[in-house]
């Protein structure tokens, strides 16, 4: 047998170009991820520039954003008195209110974005929400008006009544915490708030009122 038909010298020539082909991939892994590591830290004038974030001023849509915006909360204790063919009853009434502005009705004039500057103009503030703070509200009395015995607690009905003086009592929070004082307060709030906002921006905003 020749050495020619040797099998390891067959073995030998198979594998030999598959290790030099294994080595040539690998120095070529390490060639490119060099090439990688330097051309990163080159700067060819290609590289992307940090981002730039500014203010655009004030927009409608920023405002509508802002939905409601909140400036004051009121508090409301009052005595509400109640009566019926019947019955008589008062009620010690405690609750709250906010007083707010709606921002999707308001208007943007006079603009001027070299100086920042903008007029908004809002509409007067609303009661947002009143509510009955039923666990300090407490019924004073209920009584009968007739000098009838019993007759008041045959043909009175006292649940209705309670449900109205309840009802009533509502009302009556969303009455007053829309005083004219209150809402000059909600408005000063809101004047003092609007322009800060705009102001951490670089904004210069007046408030007017429709």
């Amino acid at each position: 047998m020749s050495k020619h038909d040797d099998p390891r010298s067959s073995g030998i020539r198979f594998w030999l170009p598959a290790f030099v082909a294994i080595l040539a991939l690998g120095a070529l892994g390490l060639l490119v991820l060099q090439l990688h590591l330097i051309l990163r830290n080159w700067d060819f004038g290609l590289r992307d520039t940090p981002p730039a974030v500014r203010s655009v001023g004030p927009t409608m849509v920023q405002l509508e954003r802002l939905q409601y915006l909140v400036s004051t909360r009121v508090q409301v204790a009052d005595v509400l008195v109640g009566e019926s063919r019947w019955l008589e009853g008062s009620w010690i009434i405690q609750g709250d209110a906010l007083l707010a502005v709606d921002m999707a009705k308001a208007e943007i004039r006079d603009a001027d974005r070299k100086a920042r500057t903008a007029v908004i103009i809002l509409p007067q503030p609303a009661v947002l929400s009143a509510r009955v703070n039923h666990e300090k509200s407490q019924q004073w009395d209920i009584k009968s008006r007739s000098w009838i015995p019993l007759a008041s607690m045959l043909l009175g009905d006292r649940p209705a009544m309670e449900k109205r003086a309840m009802h009533e009592a509502q009302r009556l929070i969303e009455r007053a915490a829309g005083s004219d004082d209150n809402m000059a307060t909600a408005r000063k709030g809101v004047e003092g708030m609007l322009p800060e906002l705009y102001q951490s921006v670089g904004w210069q905003v007046s408030v007017r009122w429709k």
